[in-house]
């Protein structure tokens, strides 16, 4: 009797315990692509802001941009890696498209149009 009333609570709470974290882990991974996505469309911002006369900063915000795409790649292939097959499982997705959202109003780059379409994903 003791063992049963010990065990159960214990398994309960495990199991709560590692559904967080998938949600934590989702998020966490979220909030990283959208960050790296975020500094790319300021990056891209401030390119079509420059003077295209200004061969250095052109230069520099080229060079800016390269880095970022990289990044970009690095952030979306270890992703891929980490969650393998769940890329492809729509309940996933949606959950991912989510989280992404939400870390993407965060981001001051964002335009008017893009922040008010998010927002009313969101909502739905």
């Amino acid at each position: 009797m003791n063992f049963k009333t010990i065990f159960l609570p214990a398994i309960f709470g495990v199991v709560l315990l590692f559904s967080g974290c998938g949600n934590r882990e989702l998020k966490k991974d979220a909030a990283r692509i959208g960050d790296a996505m975020c500094r790319n469309i300021e990056n891209l911002n401030k390119m079509r802001a420059a003077n295209p006369a200004d061969s250095v900063t052109m230069k520099s915000l080229r060079s800016q941009s390269n880095q970022l795409q990289n990044e970009m790649t690095i952030v979306y292939r270890e992703f891929n890696e980490k969650y393998g097959e769940k890329v492809k499982d729509q309940k996933f997705t949606k959950k991912f498209n989510r989280e992404l959202r939400k870390a993407m109003l965060d981001c001051p780059s964002l335009s008017k149009k893009d922040r008010e379409l998010f927002e009313q994903e969101l909502t739905e």
